[in-house]
């Protein structure tokens, strides 16, 4: 008997020694070896960060004016970790802020993994929930109200485009930037500048550090880390001119409705021929950039995206146009430099030209007579330049029109540029599995048919022949500064590519687009005005039964300052409607004081 209990008193201590040994052992791994996981989450408990959220880099225009900045707001925003009663605080909190409840939900779950930063619910809150908010806070633990930089875009649609919006970082921006502290209830660029200047414009995140008790109050402040501000953008951009194109455009688009054209909108881009520097780019219709910085609402953006003339879309480099006449300047440099033509040959524009039994008629079917290739240029003369087109062939005229840049992007450091079409006997075998048709060379040589080019490289087309072939890519950012103003990176500009043409060529080509404002289809819309303008007009037949309305031009002709390309869309003839625009743009940058204009003659 004895030594049953013997045995039962060995078997108890040595089950009691394990459990100590055990304890021991778990208390050394926890101490040696887990210790500082421990300490983390013992502070955690202890320490809260609370994160002061960085405001943007602001965007300064060429003259130092701010265009983009941030302002002052409240936002709703909830502790995860101190948010103890969802159950009862979600719908009153939805409630109170119109945010559905399965979307703060939603807002939480993805920021499971930072217990203790703020998710913001609703920014930009006014007093009214502010206070709604503090009476109920009792029922509502965790939610906070946070004073939090917004963006501000100063003149509201001015640059729009250009400048871009902010938005609620998505699943795939966030797995991407993780890595460098974003989090999944931030805001990033989404488009225009905002989003191709994310890294440089967005600011390091400061906080304050709070001791707290058991129950979450607070009893000390342990520590403030400030937010440092992102760094700021110079533009090219001139905000006056901007102001003045976009008004140009706009009044014009208006005109050409009145008198009974379809016009949807268009597009104006200046450019600096010296640099390439973007001194205005307008798309019509806009859309005000404020509406994001808050968080847009369900009902504005669907009448964005529902709107048939899509204002988000930006039409001086994402939309594509035939373009008509306009591209006569390359039919011109091409036939010039192939020596298929000389500067004495005189044409005969008779109205209509025929080949293999086809007539293919000119804007005038009277006939404009005896011409050479400058008057050709100065009336825009189909037949002429039907004949130019017979004589180069469609892959000549092709190559040349690559030459100029056309059916390419320019790098211009905005999303979604459109690279525009230039056809060829082999891209129309590898697009339609079609011959290409006598007829077609005709056609493409007034810029018709399956040619297609954005505003911005009609723009450039006509930098080209300012600068005697010397093309820049368009810029838009000249400086990055810090947030204070102090320089950090000044620009270059950057020769995107140059066109070698006898210099007798440039020479008739400017003569050409010089007779345009002088004494051709421009003369009537351009009269008076001091300085001697080169230019193009263009009418772009949609197939529809519509024409684009374009005119592209440089000043002052002597020595070029800009180029200038304005597109109103199924706005009517060249001279009539785009051409009043570019008078008005010139108007602003030269400092000429507008006044009334004429109607140009109905032409191409």
């Amino acid at each position: 008997m004895w030594d049953e209990k013997s045995r039962r008193i060995q078997i108890l201590a040595v089950i009691v020694v394990s459990v100590i040994l055990a304890l021991i052992l778990r208390l050394v791994w926890m101490q040696l070896f887990q210790g500082t996981q421990y300490k983390k989450i013992a502070d955690q408990n202890r320490i809260r960060q609370i994160i002061a959220q960085a405001p943007r880099g602001t965007m300064y225009d060429k003259n130092g004016a701010v265009i983009v900045s941030n302002r002052p707001s409240f936002a709703v925003s909830i502790i995860p970790n101190d948010y103890t009663n969802p159950g009862e605080a979600t719908p009153l909190l939805a409630n109170i802020t119109g945010i559905p409840a399965q979307e703060i939900e939603k807002l939480l779950k993805d920021s499971e993994d930072f217990p203790y930063t703020p998710v913001r619910i609703k920014r930009d809150v006014d007093a009214a929930t502010i206070a709604k908010i503090e009476e109920r806070q009792d029922y509502l633990p965790g939610v906070i109200i946070e004073a939090i930089p917004v963006r501000h875009y100063v003149y509201n649609q001015l640059a729009a485009h250009i400048l871009g919006y902010v938005g609620n970082i998505s699943e795939e921006e966030y797995a991407l930037r993780k890595s460098k502290g974003y989090h999944p209830n931030d805001l990033v660029g989404k488009d225009g500048l905002e989003r191709e200047w994310e890294d440089v414009l967005r600011g390091i995140d400061g906080g304050r550090q709070l001791e707290v008790n058991a129950v979450g109050e607070e009893v000390r402040p342990l520590g403030d880390r400030p937010a440092i501000p992102g760094r700021g953008l110079v533009l090219t951009l001139d905000a006056n001119l901007q102001k003045a194109a976009e008004e140009a455009l706009a009044y014009q688009v208006d005109a050409s409705r009145k008198i009974g054209e379809p016009a949807k909108g268009g597009a104006v881009v200046v450019l600096d021929v010296k640099n390439g520097g973007v001194l205005a780019m307008v798309s019509n219709p806009a859309f005000d950039p404020n509406i994001f910085a808050s968080g847009i609402t369900s009902q504005d953006w669907n009448q964005l995206i529902n709107n048939p003339d899509n204002p988000l879309n930006n039409r001086a480099i994402q939309n594509a146009y035939p373009p008509g006449s306009v591209f006569k300047i390359v039919t011109a440099s091409a036939a010039l430099e192939m020596n298929v033509t000389t500067p004495q040959e005189i044409f005969d524009d008779r109205g209509v030209y025929v080949l293999n039994g086809w007539s293919f008629y000119g804007w005038e079917t009277k006939g404009l007579g005896k011409l050479t290739i400058v008057d050709g240029l100065a009336w825009s003369s189909d037949p002429v330049f039907y004949e130019l087109g017979r004589r180069l062939g469609a892959d000549n005229l092709a190559a040349y029109a690559l030459t100029f840049g056309l059916g390419q992007a320019t790098g211009i450091k905005l999303a979604g540029e459109a690279t525009g079409i230039v056809p060829s006997t082999e891209w129309k075998l590898a697009t339609y599995g079609e011959e290409w048709y006598p007829g077609e060379t005709l056609i493409a040589a007034i810029g018709q048919g399956y040619y297609l080019v954005t505003p911005l490289q009609q723009a450039m087309l006509v930098m080209a022949v300012a600068n005697g072939g010397i093309v820049y890519k368009p810029m838009l950012v000249d400086k990055v500064v810090t947030s204070e103003g102090s320089l950090i990176e000044k620009y270059q500009p950057e020769v995107l590519r140059t066109i070698y043409l006898r210099p007798e060529v440039w020479g008739t080509v400017r003569n050409g687009m010089i007779a345009v404002t002088t004494r051709g289809t421009g003369a009537t819309v351009f009269k008076g005005f001091p300085k001697t303008v080169a230019g193009k007009s263009g009418s772009a037949e949609t197939g529809r039964g519509t024409t684009h309305s374009w005119f592209a031009c440089y000043a002052p002709a002597e020595n070029p300052e800009i180029a200038v390309a304005a597109l109103v869309e199924d706005g009517g003839e060249g001279s009539m409607a785009a051409a009043p625009v570019v008078r008005r743009v010139l108007e602003a940058y030269f400092g000429i004081p507008s006044k009334p204009l004429p109607p140009g003659p109905k032409a191409d």
